[in-house]
């Protein structure tokens, strides 16, 4: 086990590592309560909803990204997805996402919204995310939905979506490197709503503050890595030993998921954001089953027998009302 990998585990589990690093996480947290103070962002030109999280590692996110353009749609918006563009190396910046992109240009996340998102929506990328937005709005987008961003303080958005999953979705509660968050708990009240799973809800108790929300990630079906054309039902895991491949934050969680659908997985783990190449899978025991955002790299020297677990996150249904009526003041 690497280094990274013990810090991380004791993030959830606690051991000597984590708490000598205590002193520097406390100070992680008092810059991050400076920042909030001090730091006036500034509106963009659209109405603009940051979705984003505490900590770092996987919280559901992206799923809830997609769901939430696709609800804004169809209340009558004109959605971009706006992202940083972390590991992407566009031609320029601000670069809008092309669904034939390779992921090494647009990054696995970016390029995994822009293919699954219908032609009324778009992803633009840019660490300046007041200048993708701008790009958005000149392509006549009139609302942006910021993938992360609950840190970029240089913009003021108009709603801020929290993300919280997990029994343990504060780790053990300190800021990095101590623990997994970028802030203290308490960055919590600045939010309009929390986002959250039930094994969230249940851990973090009901107090006065933002409204909570609950959702659920949803699997769906097994497509084809190098055909998404070609699919498989769920039960066709049941009993099956499959090799379980992911590049992800929380990779215990696809595992499960797997198990939770009757499958035998064996997983084979590989840092986040990994960008595969054909030698790291060419020769595992077939099948293998990747999540979506790992599938996106390998689509080009997958094998027959490579399945995609696809997946979508459902919100509650009253999470609608709340947010139309949050975005009426931008309505023209």
């Amino acid at each position: 086990m690497t280094l990274r990998q013990t810090l991380e585990q004791q993030w959830q589990d606690g051991g000597a590592l984590a708490t000598a690093l205590r002193p520097l996480g406390a100070l992680t947290g008092k810059v991050a309560r400076w920042r909030r103070r001090h730091i006036q962002g500034r509106a963009a030109s659209i109405p603009t909803i940051v979705v984003g999280n505490l900590g770092v590692g996987g919280s559901g996110k992206t799923p809830l990204v997609a769901a939430l353009a696709r609800q804004l749609t169809v209340a009558g918006w004109r959605v971009a997805i706006v992202s940083r563009g972390y590991g992407a190396r566009p031609p320029h910046w601000p670069y809008r996402v092309q669904r034939d992109d390779s992921p090494q240009q647009a990054g696995d996340e970016p390029l995994l919204l822009a293919q699954e998102q219908g032609q009324t929506q778009a992803v633009y990328l840019c660490p300046d995310r007041h200048r993708a937005i701008a790009a958005a709005a000149a392509d006549g987008y009139n609302l942006a939905l910021l993938d992360d961003g609950f840190q970029h303080l240089a913009l003021q958005p108009s709603l801020r979506l929290l993300v919280l999953s997990g029994p343990r979705p504060l780790g053990n509660g300190h800021c990095l490197p101590a623990g997994p968050l970028r802030e203290c708990p308490d960055a919590m009240l600045h939010a309009d709503a929390l986002l959250m799973d039930a094994a969230a809800a249940a851990a973090i108790p009901e107090r006065n503050g933002p409204p909570r929300f609950l959702f659920r990630i949803q699997p769906k079906d097994l497509v084809a890595v190098n055909d998404p054309c070609r699919s498989r039902s769920l039960d066709s895991l049941q009993g099956q030993h499959v090799t379980a491949v992911t590049g992800i934050a929380r990779p215990q969680r696809f595992v499960a998921s797997l198990e939770g659908l009757g499958a035998i997985p064996d997983p084979r783990f590989f840092p986040d954001h990994h960008s595969f190449c054909a030698s790291d899978i060419a020769h595992l025991p077939r099948p293998l089953v990747m999540t979506a955002k790992d599938a996106v790299k390998c689509r080009e020297f997958a094998q027959a027998d490579d399945w995609t677990l696809r997946i979508e996150a459902e919100l509650e249904a009253s999470s609608q009302p709340w947010l139309e009526q949050s975005l009426l003041p931008w309505r023209s």
